[in-house]
């Protein structure tokens, strides 16, 4: 470990640089030679099961440029194979295999590459990426731009204007046009809406499922005491029988027009920096296939309830302003289609994705969560049935 290092975070010596190369990518930034005195690493909590992510770090280091004090901030994500995730065991035998094999643990950096950041709409930018060392087949080393995040809360318009820019960047990526020949391969490699599809297949129906039909999952005093709170008693028979509704609502969904989404665009991947409340830095992309038009709105929605940020009490207004502000981004990049499709695909797919995945049940390597966040969890679930019950047979044409 090189002897500027002022840390004691063992899992850093994997993402951690040669002096000569952080002297080197600092001064780039800066635009004067640069010469480190010392780097400061703190860890970043981050969410327990994210299988790709090995570690992340708010980096400082300080030192001299041009003979004067100076110092610069980085964002490090060391990222691994997902057969080095920690929690591979809690995966079912039969669907670990396809899991591991699925490349998509260095996805984030491969869209980086493909140069996704000349495709996305004004108001939208990818972090500037510093520097990336790869560390065989296993690892990958990212030193990102640290982005300076605006603390105030997101209000219902900062939703409506990121599901605005949205709607533009899926009208930008719609199937066939010719920006997604530079996509990864993988993207090009798999079929129409197969990322969502395999997600339901394997998370969905291999894990999710089989927890919900578990008497012992809805047994634990955990459990016991938030349906107590929520009065909620059917939710259990409810989403069950959602479940049987599956596979007639993908196939719903592979009727709608496809674009390459962002994959995962909760409010945590669309970041707005401190004084800057119009622009979104884009991080974070996930589900690699083409999508059913509306899907980010899924994420876009209830990504802060997920996290105990919002509560679902708040998700109505918030789901009323994005619709229409997404079908607005469409129509700036000349594509237009009607209301119901945009809705039958946001709601399609986040209800495939997350109405039977939302509960945290206990169980062997899952972090036990607060009565809030279990009470949370129940009503979210409850929440997006609800929304499902509007899905109908629709015309794809207007």
């Amino acid at each position: 470990m090189p002897v500027h290092l002022d840390t004691d975070v063992p899992p850093f010596a994997l993402a951690d640089l040669p002096t000569s190369t952080i002297e080197a990518m600092t001064g780039a930034a800066l635009g004067k030679p640069f010469t480190l005195d010392r780097c400061v690493v703190d860890p970043i909590d981050y969410l327990w099961g994210s299988p790709a992510t090995a570690g992340l770090w708010k980096v400082r280091v300080t030192g001299t440029a041009s003979g004067a004090p100076a110092s610069f901030q980085y964002f490090v994500k060391l990222v691994r194979h997902l057969r080095l995730w920690p929690m591979l065991h809690t995966i079912p035998e039969p669907i670990r295999e396809i899991f591991v094999n699925r490349p998509m643990w260095k996805f984030e950096l491969d869209m980086y590459e493909s140069g996704i950041g000349e495709v996305l709409p004004p108001g939208m930018r990818t972090p500037f990426l510093h520097h990336a060392e790869r560390h065989g087949d296993d690892y990958a080393a990212l030193w990102w731009e640290f982005v300076d995040i605006d603390p105030q809360p997101w209000a219902v318009a900062d939703f409506a204007r990121t599901a605005f820019l949205l709607g533009r960047l899926a009208a930008r990526r719609a199937e066939g046009d010719p920006v997604n020949a530079a996509l990864p391969g993988v993207c090009r490699a798999l079929g129409r809406n197969t990322a969502l599809r395999l997600f339901v297949q394997f998370r969905v129906m291999g894990v999710d499922v089989p927890r919900l039909r578990a008497p012992e999952s809805w047994a634990s005093d955990e459990v016991l005491a938030a349906v107590a709170q929520t009065g909620d008693r059917n939710l259990c028979d409810d989403l069950l029988a959602f479940a049987d509704r599956l596979p007639a609502l993908l196939d719903l969904l592979d009727t709608l027009p496809l674009t390459y989404g962002h994959g995962d665009a909760s409010p945590q991947n669309l970041l707005i920096p401190r004084g800057d409340r119009k622009t979104r830095v884009v991080i974070d992309w996930g589900m690699e296939s083409l999508l059913p038009i509306g899907f980010d709105l899924g994420q876009l929605l209830i990504g802060l309830a997920h996290a105990d940020i919002l509560g679902v009490d708040e998700l109505p207004a918030i789901a009323d302003a994005i619709v229409p502000a997404y079908m607005e981004g469409l129509r700036a990049e000349g594509f237009s289609v009607p209301d119901d499709v945009v809705r039958t695909g946001f709601i399609g797919s986040i209800t495939c994705r997350s109405a039977l995945s939302a509960i945290p049940f206990p169980g062997p390597g899952v972090p036990p969560v607060s009565h809030r966040t279990m009470v949370n969890r129940l009503r979210l679930s409850r929440y997006l049935l609800d929304l499902a019950k509007f899905l109908q047979p629709i015309s794809t044409t207007e």
